[in-house]
């Protein structure tokens, strides 16, 4: 098991770059239980229980940190046989917190200095605004190292086709990269990003008809995917005189089956989804049918990563 305390990538020259500017508030969770110090003990342990979590901050009616109340203190009260005694009477209230506007680094170095696994986090008059642990910090930094991976892996992509222009006729020119962030459940929004494309492709006057629908239809499967089955996802098309690569990164629950999943009519999405117009296990089957090639990498309980090529010939 990996205790959150244990991970600190601060060591990383490349993640101390990339995180310079992230600051505890752009990393915290902003939805916190609090209890009340008159509240009691036994009401702590009930909501760490079927939370699943292992400390409650405690605060006054205005919002201001008084103390944190842990499972180990539970523990303690368990022996004791005290459950029923306010929780003012043990908690801890020399509490180490964190300002808002701190930075990840520092605050990296605070949970390094201190061996706790997590900090309420305030602004200056000690108003909680949320709590901040290592594995949320983890979490938002591999986040970021993935898209400056995807980014520089767009740049050589486009490095590698100039370099072979010889070899198959690109107009350095001509070529160009288009990225697309898509969020994942808001399906008003699909299709935002496909038509973005299609339209920025057609204004350009270089395409046939089959060809803009043959990335349209590829582009928007990828798209409705990502929106109804995961949290979030990218979508980085590079375009060529030669042809059009679509390749679209998502944070969700992955495949677990591609094969299956490629057969016409299978779906995972839920009866809400379906009853939108949207799941009808034609996504995937669609895009193979419209592309030239298509690959599918996936990792169940991570993500996926499609790629499409349509030839322009």
């Amino acid at each position: 098991m990996i205790d959150d305390r244990d991970i600190y990538p601060i060591d990383s020259p490349l993640i101390a770059e990339l995180a310079s500017e992230l600051k505890a508030k752009d990393v915290m969770t902003y939805n916190v239980i609090t209890l009340y110090p008159q509240q009691k003990v036994i009401q702590a342990k009930e909501i760490m229980r079927l939370k699943k979590i292992s400390g409650i901050p405690i605060v006054d009616n205005e919002n201001r940190i008084e103390g944190i109340i842990s499972i180990d203190d539970i523990i303690h009260y368990l022996e004791i046989r005290d459950l029923e005694a306010a929780i003012s009477k043990y908690m801890t209230r020399k509490v180490v917190t964190v300002l808002e506007d701190q930075s990840i680094i520092e605050v990296l170095k605070q949970f390094k200095r201190n061996k706790y696994g997590r900090f309420p986090v305030v602004d200056k008059d000690r108003v909680l605004k949320g709590i901040i642990t290592p594995g949320d910090i983890l979490v938002r930094l591999l986040q970021i190292l993935e898209n400056h991976m995807v980014q520089q892996q767009t740049e050589r992509t486009v490095r590698k086709v100039k370099g072979f222009e010889n070899d198959v006729n690109i107009d350095e020119s001509k070529a160009f990269v288009l990225n697309f962030v898509i969020e994942g459940g808001d399906v008003s929004q699909a299709g935002e990003a496909s038509s973005n494309l299609k339209r920025t492709l057609a204004d350009t006057g270089r395409y046939s008809p089959i060809f803009l629908r043959k990335v349209a239809v590829v582009s928007y499967e990828a798209e409705v995917n990502v929106v109804i089955h995961a949290y979030r996802g990218t979508m980085t098309v590079l375009v060529t005189p030669d042809f059009v690569k679509i390749i679209i990164v998502d944070e969700g629950p992955g495949i677990c089956d591609i094969d299956l999943a490629l057969e016409p009519g299978w779906s995972t999405a839920s009866e809400h989804v379906r009853e939108l117009g949207f799941g009808a296990g034609m996504g995937l089957y669609n895009m193979k049918r419209w592309s030239d090639e298509l690959m599918i990498e996936s990792i169940p309980g991570e993500g996926t990563t499609v790629t499409a090529i349509i030839n322009i010939n």
